[in-house]
């Protein structure tokens, strides 16, 4: 019985190390990596939109008289329809007021609505309504009766009576659109000094161009604010046929010649520091921002040549900078950057650039720079840009493609997440098998005779010969080995491990 048992524990004994040598001896370790992979980027714009939404403040002057015919279901889709137009591309203020009224306060009844109410004042923001009832404000203004219409006059008083709230900005594009069926008529009774047409317009084209800004005129001097403005326009819808005759079906319409005089006078009164004027349109709607209402049989078309104008004036712009990246993104490698225009591949110069070459350079360099040189120098952009030569400059309708990459990034070290048994380690990169070796292959790092841990090793080196730590760090805990020689690889390379986990 007691052979019986002895042996019964030796067997139980064998059984027991056959298990440990099989069950339980470490798995093999087998790990895959893959270096960073190089990024790129392709930005596509087009210079029919602005790279930066550029401040337009809107004075829309909406006639009011009880000989009017434009408060109805047709102008209301039509001012609608040019708000969503401004909103959707500008950086827009926008005031809507009464053509005439019979108060004191020039604020009267108007309306006010802003991209953001960044810089507004309290009466700005006591005036200010969501865009969406923009239309149905209309019917709040109260018909006028009796009294002069005063059109021209009354764009001065309400832009330069809100500069001070923030409605009417410095440094933006001003835009003021008077809708009429008749003429302005308060000059009839206007002091002497004054006293005809052409004298009332000279003295309020005056007053507007001091508060425009870099005007000097022809007598006397500005005084008051000045609001530096990019450029400013004055662009009427009034009846072009002559007093009388019918127009739309309505009899009463007369010839807005005021209006079509102060359009013009704004519009040719050049810029002391240079800055050009948008071409206006013509061809059916006028010259020199005027425009005929008696060529709309549907009010619901009534802004079309404003809207035409407005991004002819502010959204053809031309570039001789265009946006690469902000001054927060990943790094770009110089060397690969590629511009695009229309799908044509622009050449790359390299400065100074001799006068008369066409394409771009690129500096890799942060700077703030206006982007666009027409109509004014404007669109300040912080980053990287390429600044383009020539035929390689942006003109609306073109677009632009511009590529980039990430640095070319390399590896001196391989990570491994256990500890290894040295002998047992077999390393391929890129499918090809780098062997043990101190000068073109691995080495595992060490402390004396053991694989030594590491909380955080930067594995990026400068360059496939410089083992200097690349910046910026790519740190990794673990341990590792050491390449060298063809051994050390770059972004996308795919890395297999397979060893032994050592004791």
């Amino acid at each position: 019985m007691k052979r019986l048992i002895i042996l019964s524990q030796m067997i139980f004994i064998f059984i027991l190390a056959s298990c440990a040598e099989e069950q339980f001896a470490p798995p093999r370790q087998d790990e895959s990596q893959t270096a960073n992979p190089i990024q790129t980027s392709n930005s596509t714009s087009c210079s029919s939109f602005t790279l930066i939404k550029p401040k337009v403040d809107f004075l829309f002057l909406w006639d009011n008289s009880t000989s009017s015919v434009f408060i109805n279901s047709q102008t209301k889709t039509a001012l609608n329809n040019t708000i969503d137009l401004i909103s959707s591309r500008f950086d827009y203020h926008i005031m809507m007021a009464p053509l005439v009224v019979n108060s004191s306060n020039v604020n009267y009844e108007a309306k006010f609505m802003s991209d953001t109410p960044v810089g507004l004042g309290s009466s700005a923001l006591a005036m200010k309504i969501d865009r969406t009832y923009a239309s149905a404000y209309l019917e709040s203004f109260s018909a006028a009766t009796g009294s002069y219409e005063e059109g021209v006059k009354r764009s001065v008083d309400l832009i330069k009576s809100n500069i001070s709230n923030g409605v009417f900005r410095p440094n933006s594009n001003v835009v003021i659109v008077v809708m009429s069926n008749q003429d302005d008529s308060s000059w009839h009774n206007y002091p002497v000094a004054a006293a005809d047409r052409a004298d009332y317009i000279n003295e309020q084209a005056k007053k507007l161009l001091c508060v425009r800004g870099n005007y000097t005129p022809s007598s006397g001097v500005c005084t008051g604010s000045n609001l530096n403005s990019l450029q400013m326009r004055f662009m009427s819808i009034s009846a072009f046929n002559p007093e009388g005759t019918t127009c739309g079906g309505i009899n009463s319409w007369k010839q807005g010649s005021t209006y079509q005089e102060m359009s013009k006078k704004i519009y040719l009164t050049g810029y002391t520091n240079g800055a050009q004027q948008s071409d206006p349109l013509t061809g059916g709607y006028g010259d020199y921002d005027a425009y005929d209402i008696c060529s709309q049989s549907n009010f619901s078309y009534v802004f079309d040549g404003i809207n035409n104008s407005i991004n002819s004036t502010l959204l053809t712009h031309k570039y001789d900078y265009w946006p690469v990246a902000t001054s927060g993104s990943a790094n770009i490698d110089p060397n690969e950057v590629r511009v695009f225009k229309d799908g044509q591949e622009l050449t790359r110069l390299y400065p100074p650039v001799p006068s008369g070459n066409s394409g771009f350079s690129f500096d890799n360099v942060v700077q703030t720079q206006n982007t666009r040189y027409s109509p004014s120098a404007g669109e300040p952009f912080t980053g990287y840009m390429v600044r383009l030569y020539e035929n390689g400059r942006v003109t609306y309708p073109e677009c632009m493609v511009v590529k980039t990459q990430t640095p070319k990034e390399f590896f001196g070290y391989v990570q491994l997440q256990t500890k290894p048994l040295e002998s047992s380690i077999t390393l391929r990169i890129n499918g090809v098998t780098i062997p043990k070796s101190s000068t073109n292959g691995w080495q595992l790092l060490k402390s004396g005779s053991n694989p030594r841990y590491y909380n955080s090793l930067n594995i990026k080196i400068t360059s496939q010969t410089d083992f200097t730590a690349g910046s910026p760090a790519v740190n990794k805990s673990g341990y590792f080995l050491q390449l060298n020689g063809s051994a050390v690889h770059s972004n996308g390379a795919q890395i297999e491990l397979s060893y032994d986990p050592g004791a």
